[in-house]
């Protein structure tokens, strides 16, 4: 009878405070704001669902991403594109972000995005092979956190890829284990001294918790429509920021914003709640679940 009672409250407790957490948990304005004639967007090229290695389902993601003040985020799960239409679908239905539809084609040799996509691509396919399918598809080749080990497949394909990951969580504590962000930036320089034209993206590469967006690209495009997204990645109209403040991109933009500077929409990365009210409904839900496994079991 006490379990019982135990279980019952714990579900209360957690029920309410997903109640009063859904309802002060608010998004931030995404004003429209322009610079060189474009409008400045904050988007996420990299991230996953459950459908992968991720936590968050497709619908979850979107109002994560929702939250997180992106303006549009693509989702890019390992060697599937059907979370990527899901996501899309929701954010289309219910309100959101701009979707961009991709998949991280993954292979031993080397992880590339293609975003833009209407097909999935098959990641056994040899790497040019997988190039000339994305573009058949009108789609935008990003290569994925380049460091070192990746290089022996990237670096001779380095002028057929549309853009690459400069900036990724790795730049603020490299991982070991041959994960550098030195190296990433290093794959970018090279190619752009060799006269490679490689646009500059940042990403979350979001798995779990809190800090989808914590690495973002500003794109300057036309609107926040999907295709114009694309075709501002497309012509290279991006400005990525590292830890240090440098800017890399298209240098028209990099002066626009220069003169009138632009700051990114704060976040929560800490995941802090919003408000006193919100801290408690987040503590006491946290307590209920775990009174709730330690006292819940029937006896």
């Amino acid at each position: 009878m006490i379990g019982a009672r135990i279980r019952m409250g714990c579900a209360a407790v957690i029920a309410a405070a997903t109640v009063v957490g859904t309802a002060v948990d608010e998004a931030p304005e995404r004003p429209a704001v322009t610079r060189a004639g474009y409008r400045v967007l904050e988007v996420d090229l990299h991230s996953h669902t459950r459908f992968a290695d991720g936590l968050l389902s497709p619908f979850d993601l979107v109002i994560q991403a929702r939250r997180r003040g992106l303006d549009a985020l693509a989702i890019t799960d390992h060697n599937i594109l059907f979370p990527a239409l899901m996501g899309r679908w929701y954010a289309r239905t219910f309100g959101g972000p701009t979707i961009l539809v991709g998949e991280e084609i993954t292979a031993r040799d080397y992880h590339v995005h293609g975003v833009g996509l209407t097909e999935r691509v098959d990641a056994s396919l040899p790497l040019d092979r997988v190039i000339d399918e994305v573009h058949r598809q009108g789609g935008i080749l990003i290569v994925a956190h380049p460091v070192k080990r990746f290089w022996p497949a990237l670096v001779p394909l380095r002028g057929r890829f549309d853009a690459t990951e400069l900036m990724h969580p790795i730049a603020f504590g490299d991982r070991g284990g041959g994960w550098s962000w030195e190296e990433m930036r290093q794959y970018y320089e090279d190619g752009r001294a060799s006269g490679q034209k490689l646009t500059p993206v940042g990403s979350s590469d979001y798995h779990f918790f809190s800090p989808l967006g914590v690495v973002r690209t500003l794109v300057l495009a036309k609107s926040d429509a999907e295709e114009d997204v694309l075709e501002g990645l497309r012509a290279g109209r991006t400005v990525v920021f590292d830890t240090q403040g440098r800017a890399y991109g298209d240098p028209q933009m990099i002066d626009a914003l220069a003169k009138e500077p632009y700051s990114m929409r704060a976040q929560d990365y800490n995941y802090s709640g919003n408000g006193a009210l919100d801290r408690i409904a987040r503590t006491l839900g946290f307590l209920a679940l775990v009174g709730f496994l330690l006292f819940g079991r029937r006896r």
